[in-house]
């Protein structure tokens, strides 16, 4: 079973974002990235 974790990183304020290993995009809190990858990148995970 494959794994995505978050990349995590700083803004310019100092805020904690979330970035999808798989196609770079930005969220702002750990439930968005969650919802994204189930959605975007579950084909990975399903049989």
């Amino acid at each position: 079973m494959a794994v995505l974790k978050a990349i995590k990183i700083k803004d310019r304020d100092g805020e904690i974002l979330f970035r999808c290993p798989r196609c770079g995009m930005v969220f702002k809190d750990a439930k968005a990235f969650t919802r994204h990858v189930n959605r975007a990148h579950g084909h990975l995970f399903r049989k």
